[in-house]
């Protein structure tokens, strides 16, 4: 009888806790459920300047006239004139300007050469380079600038005085663009500056010149032989030639398309005064 009572109870009391757990369910199923927000991807914004608003220009009115832009004509004020001493001026006196006067028969006539009718013997290249210069007051000095045309001109006499030489070809002037021998030439003529000097004697008394040489190489490029074809005028030019001459060395085999023991080669050694003193080699 106790079971059973126990057992109603206990069933009593179930059904109470399903009906109590069901009402809680469906209590919190009516209840409103909130909604979450859904967060959405940040948007990137691209901020700029607004751009300035330029202020529209006034339209240009008519030019404005003004009174001082007028032409006109001032009467000139004169003050009287005093009777002071001190107010009387004396007027400058006005520089008088010769009469023109006209050429006189004599200066119109051209000058007379000589007595005999014989014009004057125009001086050589060389007689031109090396002719005195008469100094102010009667003192008498060396020619400091000699025209550089006459050197050029005594150069060119000399081409022309040993081109039959060069034309048998065992002999070439000086010629570094030369299609056998530039390179053989070039690496000559660096020699050469490399040792020329101006002789400051000969600088100093304004002496110029040209001297002509011929020079002789062995197959090794060396110097075997140094002639002077023709004298500058001057002795201490001509031993500068032959000192810088004496001081190069061997300067390089020949060029394999030439199969003679030796080269001759002329070469114009000039002086010039020029900023001190200039040496060129042609």
């Amino acid at each position: 009888m106790n079971e059973r009572y126990i057992e109603k109870s206990f069933l009593v009391l179930l059904a109470c806790s399903l009906l109590l757990h069901l009402g809680v369910f469906l209590l919190l199923l009516s209840l409103p459920v909130e909604k979450k927000s859904e967060l959405s991807e940040p948007l990137m914004v691209d901020l700029q300047d607004l751009p300035e608003l330029k202020a529209k220009k006034p339209a240009p009115g008519p030019p404005v006239r003004h009174q001082a832009e007028e032409r006109r004509r001032v009467p000139r004020e004169t003050a009287p004139r005093g009777m002071a001493e001190r107010d009387r001026v004396i007027a400058p006196a006005q520089p008088t300007v010769p009469a023109y006067r006209p050429p006189t028969r004599e200066q119109l006539m051209p000058q007379r050469p000589t007595e005999r009718g014989e014009a004057p013997a125009e001086p050589s290249p060389k007689e031109e380079l090396f002719r005195p210069k008469a100094r102010r007051g009667g003192e008498q000095q060396p020619k400091l600038v000699p025209s550089a045309t006459a050197m050029a001109r005594l150069e060119e006499e000399y081409r022309r005085q040993y081109a039959p030489d060069v034309a048998e070809g065992a002999t070439r002037f000086l010629n570094t663009d030369d299609i056998l021998f530039g390179s053989f030439l070039r690496r000559f003529e660096t020699a050469v500056y490399g040792v020329w000097r101006y002789p400051s004697e000969a600088a100093k008394l304004g002496i110029e010149g040209v001297t002509p040489v011929r020079i002789t190489f062995n197959r090794n490029g060396e110097i075997i032989q140094k002639e002077i074809l023709q004298s500058s005028g001057s002795r201490i030019l001509d031993e500068e030639v032959l000192r810088t001459l004496g001081q190069i060395g061997p300067v390089g085999r020949f060029p394999r398309g030439y199969d003679k023991d030796s080269f001759n080669l002329i070469a114009f050694f000039r002086y010039g005064i020029v900023r001190g003193g200039t040496r060129s080699l042609h």
